[in-house]
């Protein structure tokens, strides 16, 4: 019987396909034996057999050019992987009936298939064309105009209600594209077309209430979440947005009551508990009131799973950002002795250390960490810049160079090895360095400073670097490092009182540098005013009495 079938719907291709497109000069002889190659063909695909298949139909095709078994030698192309040829085939069909739905629906499948979108959307496009009712080609036409932005598509989506009605799943990709552009209230307006269609739908109705809050309509949400409650007591991500709600409307206690709901289930992960706690860590940058009750939220996961590290390094960071560093300390020092092979914990004590300038602390903690972890980019960066901090120009270059090997395309890497290798005088290193975070980054402030000061004290390239420095001042115009660079870089071109307006202003902004003291002291001495030279350059000396250049200044009174 399936064998018939297939014959039948074969006669029935033929018939419809071909009738248009055979040359009068083909016999009947040979069209009966073009079709019989393209029986076979068809027999060899139910079997899988894809490549004979193929042979069949190529041999049909000496006898006879039909659109039908271009069609079906493209299918099989498709299916073996062969692309090209099966873009080639499926070409060749609809150039052959250029109006047949079948012929351009292969083809767009096969372009699908190959990945090349922007062929198959123009095919979608043909096959609405052909086919104005073809509801499934509209569906994928839609979302294939994605490439083109998000307007196209949604244009796609309006076409397809106004021709086929309410539709769930258009409404959902409407929902999902004017959330993802920012268009909320547009969202919420698809999101209700879809519960038109079906009211009950839990999902829908808190995708509704997540509008809302990101809508700032906090009530709105509420009053959907609370429904929803009643309804799933125990959904923990429900349970994380009423408290994300709360937390908005600064009404902490209730946001607390949430998480007390999730912390009564036993059936609750510790996975669960923690995201539900990022809910409150977030917000503590934004309103550190919500920090004690993160803290307490946290004790209780620790309590609860106390040997698991995340509870702990949380508590660390909650109080890390509270600046309470002796508590975060101790915290992070549990999370290294509970999972000494993740970095985290190595990293929170460590960046401790550094801000509160401990660099052998950090030191000797990051050099032990690397005992137990292996190729973590932030534990190399972080030991180069506190070594560089302490003037391991060495040992600086090291890390950071493994640093730099780990992550090539870090800027703040590639920028403290570029300070480094200035440090070391390596000019050349430092120059690449500097040039390869500019390519990545050529706005970064800090960096631009940075080359900009290296290029000054070398005397070189000085209206480059005074571009530079421009830009980082742009940026953060009361940086008093930035002011001095740039007054440093106005000395170096020769033009004194210039640069003394700008580093004036730096030592007026409360500098304390030694630099930037000794730097207004050379420029006073170029402006021939030896009196207030000596003045700056003594307060230079009391601010790094190590300094023997200054102190050698003093004694000469002058340069």
């Amino acid at each position: 019987m399936k064998t018939i079938l297939i014959f039948a719907l074969i006669l029935f291709v033929w018939g419809c396909s071909g009738s248009r497109s055979i040359p009068t000069q083909v016999t009947d002889a040979q069209r009966n034996l073009s079709l019989e190659h393209f029986i076979a063909g068809s027999a060899l695909d139910q079997k899988g057999e894809f490549a004979k298949a193929i042979l069949e139909y190529q041999d049909a095709l000496q006898l006879m050019q039909d659109p039908a078994i271009y069609n079906a030698m493209a299918k099989d192309y498709s299916l073996l992987g062969k692309h090209e040829l099966a873009m080639n085939s499926g070409r060749e069909a609809v150039k052959l009936d250029a109006n047949n739905r079948v012929y351009r629906q292969t083809l767009a499948e096969i372009y699908l298939n190959a990945f090349a979108f922007e062929d198959a959307l123009k095919e979608y496009e043909e096959l609405v064309r052909i086919d104005p009712s073809y509801q499934e080609a509209w569906l994928t036409l839609a979302r294939l105009r994605q490439i083109r932005g998000p307007q196209k598509s949604l244009d796609t989506y309006k076409e397809i209600l106004n021709r086929f009605g309410p539709i769930g799943d258009v409404y959902l990709q409407m929902a999902q594209l004017y959330a993802a552009t920012g268009k909320l209230s547009d969202a919420a307006v698809a999101l209700r077309g879809m519960l038109v269609l079906d009211p009950g739908n839990y999902e829908i109705t808190k995708s509704l209430g997540d509008i809302f809050l990101r809508q700032d309509s906090v009530d709105a949400a509420l009053n959907i979440y609370n429904d929803l409650a009643n309804r799933r007591p125990d959904d923990v991500e429900l349970r994380a947005a009423m408290a994300h709600a709360y937390l908005l409307q600064q009404d902490y206690d209730h946001a607390a009551i949430q998480f007390n709901q999730v912390m009564e289930k036993d059936t609750i992960s510790a996975d669960e508990q923690i995201r539900f706690g990022q809910v409150f860590v977030s917000f503590i940058e934004k309103d550190s009131a919500v920090a004690p009750y993160a803290l307490r939220l946290f004790d209780k996961i620790k309590q609860k799973h106390p040997n698991d590290w995340r509870a702990y390094w949380f508590l660390g960071a909650i109080n890390n950002i509270l600046r309470n560093d002796s508590i975060a300390l101790e915290y992070f020092h549990q999370v290294i002795q509970k999972a000494k092979g993740n970095p985290d914990g190595w990293i929170g004590a460590a960046s401790i250390y550094y801000d509160n300038n401990r660099f052998e602390d950090a030191i000797a903690l990051l050099t032990e960490a690397n005992k137990f972890v292996s190729d973590e980019f932030r534990i190399y960066f972080l030991l180069g810049i506190s070594n560089q901090r302490i003037h391991r120009a060495v040992e600086a270059a090291s890390a950071l160079e493994r640093a730099v090997q780990l992550n090539e395309k870090n800027v703040d890497a590639l920028s403290a090895l570029g300070l480094v290798y200035d440090e070391l005088k390596r000019f050349d290193d430092s120059d690449s360095m500097y040039e390869r975070a500019l390519r990545l980054d050529p706005k970064n402030h800090l960096l631009l400073n940075n080359f900009g000061y290296s290029l000054a004290e070398r005397g070189i390239e000085l209206e480059r670097a005074l571009k530079m420095s421009k830009e980082a001042i742009n940026q953060q115009p009361e940086n008093q490092s930035y002011l001095d660079t740039y007054g440093w870089i106005f000395y170096r071109l020769g033009n004194y009182n210039e640069a003394e307006e700008w580093i004036r202003r730096a030592i007026e902004l409360g500098s304390k540098s030694s630099v930037i003291h000794d730097h207004l002291g050379d420029i006073y001495f170029k402006l021939s005013n030896k009196e207030k030279a000596i003045e700056y350059w003594q307060k230079a000396y009391e601010f790094d009495p190590t300094n023997e250049s200054i102190k050698s200044k003093i004694q000469r009174g002058s340069l």
